[in-house]
């Protein structure tokens, strides 16, 4: 299974106070994308997390891992289908084991390559994800690591309150 040239750092915490984020997003001139209403399939998988995403604007097919590195983790990704067929995800339904759905209201923003998601589950949890991105080697690992840590020192998300990603690990 070869990695696809697609590098990524994420960090996860839960929060309290959503509109306080929202705020802040907006202070730090972050771009509004849009409100996610999401459904995440879960499949076995030998290794990480094999994953079909149904979405009001996010749909995919992704097959990832996390290695947890000094705040955040560095995703290694092995398939990114955007906009699968019916025929994909019957593919991957006729071979991969169902292990369970998430469901969640995920509010998506963007500062440049930076994707933040301030999710909400069916339990009143919340959460917020800070994704820096990097799909055109533009950046190194490091330099990916440091702006996730710097984004969360400027969102005020302290340390203990991170979580390892992935809500069916929680």
């Amino acid at each position: 299974m070869q990695p696809l040239d697609y590098k990524d750092y994420t960090l996860k915490a839960r929060i309290t106070e959503l509109d306080r984020f929202h705020e802040r997003l907006k202070e730090l001139s972050a771009t509004f994308v849009g409100t996610d209403h999401q459904r995440d399939h879960y499949f076995a998988t030998n290794r990480g997390k094999l994953k079909w995403r149904q979405g009001t604007i996010e749909n995919l097919i992704t097959h990832y891992e996390r290695i947890a590195e000094k705040g955040a983790e560095r995703t290694i990704v092995y398939r990114y289908d955007l906009h699968p067929t019916p025929e994909d995800v019957e593919q991957l339904q006729g071979s991969a084991e169902f292990i369970q759905v998430i469901e969640k209201i995920r509010h998506i923003y963007l500062i440049g390559h930076i994707k933040i998601h301030l999710d909400q589950l069916p339990s009143g949890d919340q959460f917020i994800e800070i994704e820096a991105i990097d799909r055109a080697n533009q950046f190194s690992h490091a330099e990916l690591m440091r702006q996730c840590l710097e984004l969360q020192q400027k969102l005020d998300i302290p340390s203990e309150n991170r979580i390892p990603t992935g809500y069916f690990s929680i």
